[in-house]
């Protein structure tokens, strides 16, 4: 599910200029709170939890994204090759 995410966070373009820190604390807020819908975090553990959502959170962005600088140069060279096609 976190993969999910992330890859449909990295799909919106409505906001060309986010930071990547904005990014990881979005996808970790979206990826927190479906965990909560379901009861999986222990409130105990929320913390580490949310500790170790973004280090996973950070690596899959790194791996999707590796060859570009920023995120802004990545959605911009994914969207515009969805324009050419």
């Amino acid at each position: 599910m976190l993969i999910k995410i992330v890859e449909t966070q990295l799909r919106e373009t409505s906001n060309l200029k986010e930071k990547t820190p904005d990014f990881i604390r979005k996808v970790v807020h979206l990826y927190a709170l479906q965990l909560t819908k379901t009861g999986t975090i222990p409130l105990g553990f929320l913390d580490d939890v949310l500790t170790d959502i973004e280090e996973e959170a950070i690596e899959i962005y790194r791996k999707k994204t590796y060859g570009f600088l920023t995120l802004e140069e990545y959605r911009r060279h994914k969207f515009r090759q969805l324009d050419d096609n």
